[in-house]
């Protein structure tokens, strides 16, 4: 007769892989339709907390980083970014040094946004969530997550602008 110590114990089977629901609960669509209510809302203040650094920036004339010169202001254009709450728009003053021809644009520095492109807070959630699930994936989750309704084409850019960033940043450090 066998040792009941060495007989193995029988194969559990394997536990079932957690799946995204193709519908979100009630509670969620009831979170998400506040969300929804509220986004104009917070799109309107972030506007026009946008609008005054918009004027502040405009206030004063940049010094060229190369020779330290006051730069020129040559004109203002409408440009726009996307955030978690929807599309924003800006005028931006862009600044010429007259002598190095170095352009810069105050505004978008000081923000840290770029024309046409998703703005970093919410490039950051992408990449979060690129980086945890596929592209198609990841993009179903923004929606879910964030209220924000992308392609998985748009995801895959911001992962790699985010990751070219970070490469960046390593090379440096070396």
């Amino acid at each position: 007769m066998a040792d009941p110590r060495l007989a193995c114990p029988p194969l559990a089977p394997p536990p079932v892989r957690p799946s995204l629901n193709d519908q979100p609960s009630h509670f969620i669509l009831l979170e998400r339709e506040v969300e929804q209510e509220s986004r104009p809302q917070i799109l309107e203040r972030l506007q026009q907390k946008v609008d005054a650094v918009a004027e502040e920036a405009h206030a004063v004339s940049p010094l060229c980083p190369q020779c330290a010169r006051p730069m020129g202001y040559p004109d203002t254009h409408p440009v726009s970014w996307l955030a978690r709450w929807g599309s924003l728009p800006a005028s931006v003053s862009r600044y010429r040094c007259r002598r190095c021809k170095r352009e810069r644009q105050p505004l978008l520095d000081l923000l840290g946004v770029e024309p046409g492109r998703i703005c970093g807070s919410l490039a950051r959630w992408l990449a979060l969530l690129a980086a945890v699930a596929p592209y198609e994936l990841a993009a179903r989750l923004a929606n879910l997550l964030l209220g924000v309704n992308l392609n998985a084409m748009a995801v895959w850019r911001v992962a790699q602008r985010v990751g070219q960033a970070a490469a960046s940043y390593r090379d440096a450090l070396s």
